[in-house]
């Protein structure tokens, strides 16, 4: 599951380039692509699983260990049982709303299921302890619940594959849509690019100033007849 979701998230990374190159200023146009909405799903996951943790813990709480041979194994056996009522009271609720809240999410569903599997290797310990040490009715109970928890493994386990499914499938499809519209902006006709002319620089006519005349120069008194010179 983890390789899938690496395989997911190198798609995903893929197709996210491949929607930053069709949208290039060149083409001008909107994109005719849609992203995908998530997957949908029939039923909650806490429909699917809710009724096998309640069986495992109405057999845990039925128990009764003081009957179990005394030793090593029934003390492990005793952690064993507690470390699983701890974490159906306080760890469970929690991922099983998250995961509920978004319905076909693999980041939601996945630390869910890594909780159900650890809940079902330690149920698995604590059945095969009881082989040896329980009486054989509760040894059978507590087959029963592990078996219960063994199919709601399996069918959360097949869930998120078909979601995963769904969701590669998505983004396959919204890749192929996205390598179309680049095709399609590459063969539409690039309009022609109009020069730009600078505008003519405006020229300014200077003013000359026009020349001051020159005043004429004051002349000699020119002696008169009447008057001749001493």
């Amino acid at each position: 599951m983890r390789i899938a979701l690496a395989i997911l998230t190198t798609i995903v990374f893929s197709a996210s380039s491949a929607v930053c190159a069709a949208q290039s200023p060149a083409s001008g146009t909107p994109p005719r692509y849609a992203l995908p909405a998530p997957p949908s799903v029939s039923s909650s996951v806490s429909a699917l699983l809710q009724p096998s943790l309640d069986t495992v813990r109405r057999t845990l709480d039925a128990l009764h260990a003081e009957k179990w041979k005394k030793g090593s194994i029934r003390d492990e056996a005793n952690q064993n049982i507690d470390a699983i009522q701890r974490d159906l009271e306080t760890n469970m609720p929690p991922l099983l709303r998250d995961a509920d809240a978004v319905p076909g999410s693999l980041s939601k569903t996945l630390p869910l299921s890594r909780h159900v599997n650890a809940i079902y290797d330690v149920l698995l310990r604590v059945v095969e302890a009881a082989r040896v040490i329980a009486p054989d009715d509760q040894a059978a109970q507590l087959q029963q619940a592990l078996t219960s928890m063994g199919n709601a493994r399996l069918a959360l386990g097949d869930r998120m594959q078909g979601s995963a499914d769904a969701l590669e499938k998505q983004v396959v499809d919204l890749r192929a849509s996205i390598q179309a519209e680049a095709a399609r902006s590459l063969a539409a006709p690039v309009p022609a690019a109009v020069p730009c002319v600078p505008p003519a620089p405006h020229r300014t006519t200077k003013k000359t100033a026009k020349p001051t005349p020159k005043k004429p120069a004051a002349t000699a008194a020119t002696p008169s007849p009447s008057n001749p010179p001493k």
